[in-house]
Parts: C-alpha cells; structure tokens; sequence
C-alpha cells in the first residue's frame, strides 16, 4: 500500500511583487513576504495597503500576485471567492482572515453556488482563517468547492469554520473534492456542520485530513468515494446522521488508505467502510454511536484494523456483511452494546480474528443466531487462540477517559506489529 501524505505548504510566505507596493513583513521561516490588505472600511480604489485597504475579497482576489498573501480583515463579507489561478509552486498565494470567528463570508441572505470556489485550477495556495455561513436555497452548494475542471494541487485549508442552514441531503458538503487524480491537498482544523456531508471526496487521490471536527450533519462526517492514498486523522466526527467516517468505492475504485486516531461518537455507525481495498484503521475510539461501532458493509478486502477501541454501541462493537476478503482484526476492544450483543455478521469469511478483547463473548451469525461462549466463538471465527475475555477497565468512562488501568484485560493482549511497547506486549485498543 503506498500512503503519501500531502505537501504541507510550509514555504507559504515568500517574496511577491505586486503594482501597489504590499506591506513587506519578516519573521516566516522562509524569509520575507508581501501582504495585502482587504477591510469592510476599505474602498476598492485604494492599493491594497494596510493603511488603504480594498474594501472587497474580489478586488483583492484580482489584484493578488505569485508570492502574496491577502490578508481578509476582520468583519462580515456577502460576497462569494473565486480563487485565484496565478499561483506557482515556487510563489504560492495564501488567503488568511483573522480568524473564524471574526472574518466571516455570510451568504445566508442571498442565493448563490458555492461560497468559495476552486474552478480553474487554483493550485499553490492555502486560504485560512476565516468563518463561512450559509444556505441551501434551490440549487445545490457548497462552502469549498475544488472542481474537476481544473488542476488543483498542493492546496491548504486550515482553520476555517463552515457552517450551515436549512442543509439538503445531496445537496452540499462543506468541503467537496471533485475528481483530483494528484490532489496534495492538506484540510487541517476545519470545522463543519449542518451541510449534507461534512467532507467529500471523491475520486481522488493524496488528501489527508486531520484535527477537523465535522458533526451535526445530515449524512457523514467524512465521505470519501473512490480514489487512494488518504489520511483520515485525529479528526472528531460527532452527532451525524449517518456515518462519523465513511470510505466507499462502489462507483469509483478505492485503494488504499489510512484512518488513525479519530473519535466517532453519537453518529448512526462511527465507521463504516464498503467495497474497498486495502485500509488500514488504527487507534480510533468508535464511542457511543446509535448502532455499531464500525460496519465493515460489503466488498471490504486486504484492510487491518488494530489497535481500535469500540465501546457503549448499543448494537455492538461491529457489524460485517458480506464478500470480505483477507481482512487482518488485531488488538481491538470489542465491547458488546446494551442488547448484549458483541458483534454481528453475514458471514464470517474473510475475517481473521485475534489478539482481540471481547468483554462479552456473543455474537450473532446470520442463519444461525446467537452464538455465545468464547469457545463457541473460536470455532466460528477460526481460532481466536490468542483472544481474551474480560473487562477492559477504563479509568473513568463517564468522562470518556479510556485510558486503561493496570488491571484491564486489555494489558499485554495484543500481538506486536512492531510498534514501541511497554510490558510483556502491547495493550489491545487505543
């Protein structure tokens, strides 16, 4: 599997040039760069300075330059951004507001496309810093929209809180990727809620998305349909409808992939994949979720899935269907929901258990029913010589602090993948 994570664009601030003199500023690590100014108290005739600002993104969306950074200062702006196309990547551009809370495009009262829009092939640049709010009215929109039509590559967006209302299934996503054979794209710390999915991607490759917290949304957090080479991490996905995380390939093939440190809590299913091909899943905490901690839904081949904690799902910790192939489940806390229920499954072919906790041995086998006794489940699941049965024993639950106490179950259970490990061998879970 070959997992890359995008180019973060850390030689961001560089030396520009521009008509109106941009204010020149020293102290990035790649030395000095050039900034201009947009203000709500500007005026559009204005250079661009601090001291003159232009009063609208789009004049100085027009008037940024390879090596600039525009600088949105703090205020309410009803205007829509079309991204500039100029950039390279030796002079990229930055886009920065000053922060979400305080530079905000407010489109709530109008009707428009897509509040921010990358539709030529805006490559080299990173907007951040600033608050999108918004609307569905009768067409469907987004608040980042990274077309198809164009090339965009090693783009960065960072710190920006997109919220919506009145969202439509299928009718927006906060952020919505389009066919990027080579995206290089880093979401960093990107808030979204209210939209029909947090995050889509689709047939794309080379995104990573991490520290971003998508919830209350109509769908998922994350869907990513189609493509390879993803990072899914440390992201919270809460309080979605459907899924916290959902990786699919069932129209565009999907290869690849790594989801990692993520928490997925009060979604329909905290995980769900279905027909993909070689993911690993580690060290996710699927928490609380209104039915199964992960659904592996059918055509899951080649995955991994360790080191993950899946606890106080009602229906129990997984749910798996059919046609999976060759899929490795190590080292996990499998904690049966309130129905008493640990896992359930069409079939169990292509699943290979082992080095798991169970808290509770009992699963329910699809023409078969109840299975319970973790004998009875060693049979069915094909070994499970190394499995363990007992509690995991959190610190303090009730304060979702799953950190494990020195008499869990979970200690010294699980097999070595070759990670750094105290004691006699590593912890199952996170």
């Amino acid at each position: 599997m070959n997992i890359k994570s995008p180019l973060t664009l850390s030689f961001l601030l560089v030396l520009g040039a521009a008509a109106c003199i941009p204010e020149e500023d020293a102290g990035a690590a790649s030395g000095a760069f050039s900034r201009l100014f947009v203000s709500t108290e500007g005026d559009d005739a204005n250079p661009g300075t601090r001291e003159k600002p232009w009063k609208t993104i789009a004049k100085g969306l027009q008037s940024v330059r390879p090596g600039e950074m525009l600088i949105i200062l703090g205020g309410v702006y009803e205007e829509e951004m079309d991204m500039p196309t100029i950039a390279t990547s030796g002079k990229p551009i930055v886009i920065r507001g000053e922060g979400a809370n305080k530079t905000i495009l407010d489109l709530r009262n109008r009707e428009f496309q897509h509040a921010v829009n990358f539709e030529h092939g805006a490559s080299n640049l990173t907007l951040e810093r600033i608050g999108i709010k918004g609307r569905y009215y009768t067409r469907w929109s987004h608040g980042i929209f990274i077309s198809d039509r164009g090339v965009n590559r090693r783009i960065t967006l960072r710190d920006i809180k997109i919220e919506w209302e009145n969202g439509e299934k299928d009718r927006g996503s906060g952020i919505f990727v389009h066919f990027q054979p080579d995206a290089d794209l880093l979401v960093e710390n990107v808030e979204a809620s209210g939209m029909s999915d947090g995050i889509y991607l689709k047939g794309s490759k080379g995104i990573t998305v991490r520290n971003c917290r998508l919830h209350s949304n109509i769908e998922d957090g994350i869907d990513f349909n189609g493509g390879e080479d993803i990072i899914l991490e440390g992201n919270r996905c809460h309080d979605n409808h459907s899924n916290g995380i959902l990786v699919h390939g069932n129209t565009n093939a999907q290869m690849g992939g790594l989801i990692r440190g993520n928490i997925l809590k009060g979604n329909k299913n905290g995980l769900t994949l279905y027909e993909t091909d070689g993911v690993v899943v580690e060290r996710n905490l699927a928490h609380q979720n209104n039915e199964f901690g992960f659904f592996l839904s059918s055509g899951v081949k080649n995955s991994i899935l360790r080191h993950n904690t899946l606890t106080g799902n009602p229906n129990g910790a997984l749910r798996a269907r059919r046609r999976g192939v060759a899929n490795l489940i190590r080292n996990n806390i499998l904690c049966a929901g309130h129905k008493g229920i640990a896992a359930r499954f069409d079939q169990v072919a292509g699943l290979d258990f082992d080095f798991n906790l169970w808290n509770q041995a009992s699963i329910v086998l699809e023409g078969t029913g109840k299975i319970n006794g973790i004998e009875n489940l060693r049979l069915v699941l094909g070994g499970m010589v190394n499995a363990r049965l007992g509690e995991p024993r959190f610190r303090d639950i009730s304060l979702s602090d799953f950190f494990l106490l020195q008499d869990s179950a979970a200690v010294d259970a699980g097999l070595n993948f070759g990670e750094s490990f105290t004691g006699d061998a590593p912890d199952c879970g996170v």
